[in-house]
């Protein structure tokens, strides 16, 4: 079962796209996030909409709502994280609409509880398209030594081998390649063969921790 979890403000397509895009089939669920005591009719009409497309194509989909305080930055992270947390199989988390106030938390969410969610998908306000996000992961970051080898990656650019990671930081060639089983399971770095050499190239997740400081 795959749950979708989606900012909804007025415009019911920002969730309705990005779900049908990704695909829904049976026993699905969406949740559908929006500001508590809100008095305003697209709202609630909006919501009509999500519902009476998703349940023509599968019946069987259950759509749920998860109401944030718009003044509570804090408490809309926690409460979307545990939505999230609390879901058994894939999670899809969806950034389409609504108020900013309510965008923020989620959006946050995304960075937080990478570990939870499959999937990101974005609508895009300016071409209305649905696209993937691919979220960098930043909390719990690796050991000093790690980070310098990323480092001395990301300076190279272009590919480096194991050999002259080894030469430019003057340690074993042993932790090196511990350095970089690790970068390559956080997605900071990828390699190649180059015959029987092994050559490390940063991701752009990689560079912008680099380049934002973040690890």
């Amino acid at each position: 079962m795959t749950t979708f979890v989606a900012t909804l403000g007025f415009d019911s397509t920002r969730v309705t796209r990005p779900v049908l895009t990704h695909g829904i089939e049976e026993r699905d669920a969406i949740v559908l996030v929006h500001p508590t005591d809100h008095d305003e009719p697209r709202a609630d009409e909006a919501k009509d909409d999500v519902e009476r497309m998703v349940t023509e194509l599968q019946p069987t989909v259950t759509i749920e709502t998860l109401e944030l305080d718009p003044t509570a930055f804090h408490d809309g992270v926690r409460r979307t994280a545990a939505c999230v947390n609390a879901c058994d199989d894939e999670v899809v988390l969806v950034l389409g609409g609504g108020a900013r106030d309510i965008y923020l938390p989620v959006a946050f969410t995304a960075f937080a509880c990478t570990d939870a969610i499959d999937t990101v998908l974005q609508f895009s306000d300016i071409t209305g398209s649905v696209g993937e996000l691919d979220i960098p992961y930043f909390l719990h970051p690796p050991a000093e030594s790690t980070v310098r080898t990323l480092e001395a990656i990301v300076e190279e650019g272009d590919g480096v081998s194991l050999a002259m990671i080894v030469d430019i930081l003057d340690i074993a060639k042993s932790t090196v390649a511990r350095h970089v089983t690790e970068l390559e399971d956080r997605e900071f770095v990828r390699s190649d063969m180059d015959g029987k050499t092994k050559v490390v190239y940063p991701t752009e997740k990689g560079r912008l921790a680099v380049d934002l400081g973040a690890l």
